[in-house]
């Protein structure tokens, strides 16, 4: 009977721990964000952004690591390819960024990262899910994805009827999150933003003098 007993709890033990491993990383990657509540919500403040919303970018793109550099490049919190670092830093009148601003100061990732949210939030109108896409593909990769459909939506309604997208997995993922840091109430309580104006005509195509497109993550 103890021999069924010691099997039934290693078979047990086996079906539950990687479970509870996963569940352990994910709430230690909530508090990591959250350290940096500080900083996300000045960047929030500043560019006009949902609080929630930055955190959980932050969490997606880093799991709250001031350090990430993923395979292709991206650096810090957010993430960001030094070249889209250097551009929305000139849109705020900062200096320079270097890799190693992006890998060790917060406040200036978040910032950075904040007014690209902001950019591509005008870009898209609003579109949660659109903007959400594009800050992990990137603009121009989208466009090229959207064009036989014509849009967005069309876009993404035929990719959910072939079986899905790992794009589209993410926003959903990170909306999920914006949620889940909203209950959780330590960043901010969520928030309603009206949708933003046209960007300024001013602003040109990335593809075309901008920063380029780091490779695609998968669509």
């Amino acid at each position: 009977m103890w021999v069924v007993t010691a099997f039934v709890l290693v078979l047990f033990a086996t079906l539950t721990w990687e479970p509870l491993k996963d569940e352990v990383r994910h709430r230690s990657g909530f508090h990591r964000v959250e350290s940096h509540a500080d900083a996300i919500r000045f960047a929030a403040r500043e560019s006009g952004q949902d609080a929630n919303l930055l955190a959980a970018i932050m969490l997606a793109e880093s799991g709250g690591r001031v350090d990430a550099v993923s395979p292709v490049g991206a650096l810090g919190l957010y993430q960001l390819m030094l070249p889209t670092a250097v551009e929305r830093a000139r849109v705020l009148g900062l200096a320079e960024p270097t890799r190693d601003d992006l890998l060790s100061n917060p406040l200036l990732n978040a910032r950075l990262a904040a007014n690209y949210l902001k950019w591509l939030s005008r870009r898209y109108g609003g579109d949660l899910e659109a903007i959400l896409v594009a800050y992990n593909a990137g603009p121009g990769r989208l466009k090229q994805w959207m064009e036989p459909d014509g849009s967005f939506a069309a876009w993404s309604e035929r990719r959910r009827k072939e079986g899905g997208s790992a794009v589209l997995a993410y926003a959903a993922r990170v909306l999920a999150w914006r949620d889940e840091f909203a209950e959780r109430g330590v960043i901010a309580p969520p928030v309603d933003f009206p949708p933003l104006p046209a960007e300024p005509a001013v602003i040109v195509e990335h593809s075309l003098y901008g920063p380029p497109e780091p490779p695609a993550r998968g669509d």
